[in-house]
C-alpha cells in the first residue's frame, strides 16, 4: 500500500479562492438586494394602483355631483324661461283688460245720455266692471306671486354658483393629487427597469 498524500492548497489558490468567495458573497448579496427593491416597487405599485382606483371613484362620483347640479341650472333656467313668457303673457292680458275698462267707460258715458235706460245699464255696467277688476286684482296678484318666485329663483341660483366654485376647486386638488400619484408611478417604472 502507498502512502496517500494529502494535497495542500497553495498559499495563492487560497488567496483566488477567498477572492472568488467574496465576488460570489457580493454578487449574491446584490441579487438579493435587487430581490428587495423588486418586492418594494411591486408593493408600492400596488399600493399607487389601489389610490387612482379610489382617485378614479371619487372623480366619477364627483363627475355625477357635476352633472346633477348642471340639470338643476338647465332646470331652473327653463322655469325662470316660463315664468318670463307667463308674465308677458299675463302683461297682454291686463292690457287688454284695460282697453276693456276704457270700452267700458266710454259705454257708461254713452248710457248716461240715455236717462231712460241709464239706470238699467248703469247696474249692469258696474257688476261687469267689478268683475274685471276682480280679475285684475288677481293678475296682479299672479304677477306679484311671480316675481317673489323670480327672486327666489335668482336667491337659489346665487347661493348654487359657490358651490360649483368649491367643486371646481375639489376638482384641481384631485387633480393634482392625480397627476402626483402618476409621477409616482413613472418613477417607480423607472426604477423597475434600472
Amino acid at each position: 500500500m502507498g502512502d496517500a498524500k494529502i494535497v495542500k492548497d497553495s498559499p495563492e489558490q487560497s488567496r483566488i479562492d477567498a477572492a472568488m468567495y467574496d465576488e460570489m458573497a457580493d454578487e449574491l448579496r446584490e441579487f438579493r438586494e435587487l430581490e428587495n427593491m423588486q418586492a418594494f416597487l411591486l408593493m408600492e405599485n400596488g399600493r399607487l394602483k389601489s389610490r387612482i382606483e379610489s382617485l378614479s371613484g371619487e372623480l366619477e362620483g364627483i363627475n355625477v355631483a357635476v352633472s346633477l347640479v348642471e340639470a338643476d341650472l338647465a332646470l331652473y333656467d327653463t322655469r325662470i324661461t316660463e315664468c318670463s313668457e307667463n308674465i308677458e303673457t299675463l302683461e297682454h292680458r291686463r292690457n287688454e283688460l284695460v282697453e276693456e275698462i276704457s270700452s267700458l267707460h266710454l259705454q257708461i258715458k254713452a248710457a248716461s245720455e240715455d236717462e231712460e235706460s241709464s239706470a238699467n245699464l248703469e247696474l249692469s255696467l258696474s257688476d261687469e266692471l267689478a268683475e274685471i277688476k276682480g280679475e285684475r286684482a288677481v293678475v296682479i296678484k299672479r304677477l306679484n306671486d311671480i316675481k317673489t318666485g323670480l327672486q327666489r329663483i335668482s336667491s337659489h341660483k346665487a347661493v348654487t354658483l359657490p358651490h360649483l366654485k368649491g367643486y371646481k376647486t375639489t376638482l384641481k386638488q384631485i387633480h393634482n393629487i392625480f397627476k402626483e400619484s402618476q409621477n409616482r408611478m413613472e418613477v417607480s417604472l423607472m426604477l423597475r427597469r434600472k
